[in-house]
């Protein structure tokens, strides 16, 4: 497989960025005020900059942790299902995009397939959350966002119990 490919396959394959991808996705459909595209946009933008500055060698982080934060706050605000201030939707999205980008280094041995695999992982995870938002967009009953919010609620108890659990461990932070 080479280095494109893995990078478009990455953001499905680490547990922690399809949890906040999910998240994410289901909080920008779920929005019917604010402009799907621009939350989009804003995700995209944030997962580039932290792919930059992962390919600039950046220290170690804790963008794992931090991802997790982000699909907590992004599933409680799909559980609470109010309306928020347009600001806090986009600062999640950005937020979790950078997060994810920080989090998702290249294993690759040259310089070119690392390249390649971080390119694709910013279009494997934009194209994944687009795809979740805007089929989350098509559901319109009742029932349909009910589940959509059961959905949120278990994605922040699960989020909070993988932080409890690296607490626990004094890996958090």
């Amino acid at each position: 497989m080479n280095g494109f490919v893995a990078g478009m396959l990455h953001p499905l394959e680490v547990p922690t960025h399809v949890l906040a991808l999910v998240a994410s996705g289901l909080l920008i459909g779920q929005q019917r005020r604010v402009r799907t595209a621009v939350l989009l946009a804003l995700f995209a933008a944030g997962v580039a900059a932290g792919l930059a500055a992962l390919a600039f060698a950046v220290r170690q982080t804790f963008a794992a942790d931090a991802l997790l934060l982000a699909a907590a706050a992004c599933g409680a605000a799909i559980a609470l299902a109010r309306p928020l201030p347009a600001p806090v939707y986009a600062t999640l999205a950005a937020a979790t995009g950078i997060a994810l980008g920080l989090d998702s280094p290249p294993r690759a041995i040259t310089l070119h397939v690392a390249v390649l695999t971080l390119l694709g992982t910013g279009l494997g995870a934009s194209l994944v959350l687009a795809l979740i938002a805007g089929s989350t967009r098509m559901l319109t009953r009742d029932w349909q966002m009910i589940g959509v919010r059961i959905l949120g609620s278990w994605i922040v108890a699960s989020a909070v119990l993988v932080l409890a659990l690296h607490l626990a461990r004094g890996q958090l932070f």
